[in-house]
C-alpha cells in the first residue's frame, strides 16, 4: 500500500522540521550555558570589585575617623563601622595564620 504524496510530503515536512528543532535547541542549551558563565564571571569581577571598596572605605576609616569617612561617603556609621571590624577581624586571621602577631 502506498502512501499519498501529500502524506509523504507532510512526513518529509515533519521530519525536516523535527531537525530543526532539535538543532535549535541544541543551540539553545549553549546558549544558556555560555549565559550561566558569564554571569558567574561577573559575579566574581563584582565581589572583587566590592571587597576593594570595602578595603578602601576600611583604610579611609583609619585614617580620618568612622563618622567622617561615613559623612563624605554618605554612608551610615554603622556600616562604616562593621567594615572596619570585618577589615581588622580578616587582618587578624591572617597574621594568626602567618604565625605573626600583629
Amino acid at each position: 500500500m502506498s502512501l499519498r504524496p501529500e502524506v509523504r510530503d507532510a512526513q518529509r515536512t515533519l521530519a525536516a522540521l523535527d531537525g530543526a528543532h532539535r538543532r535549535a535547541v541544541a543551540r539553545l542549551d549553549q546558549v544558556l550555558a555560555r549565559r550561566a558563565e558569564v554571569i558567574a564571571q561577573q559575579d566574581r569581577v563584582v565581589a572583587a570589585a566590592k571587597e576593594e571598596v570595602d578595603k578602601a572605605v576600611a583604610a579611609m576609616a583609619g585614617e580620618l575617623s568612622v563618622e567622617l569617612t561615613a559623612q563624605l561617603l554618605d554612608l551610615d556609621v554603622a556600616e562604616v563601622r562593621r567594615l572596619v571590624k570585618t577589615r581588622t577581624a580578616a587582618r587578624a586571621r591572617r597574621a594568626e595564620a602567618n604565625g605573626s602577631i600583629k
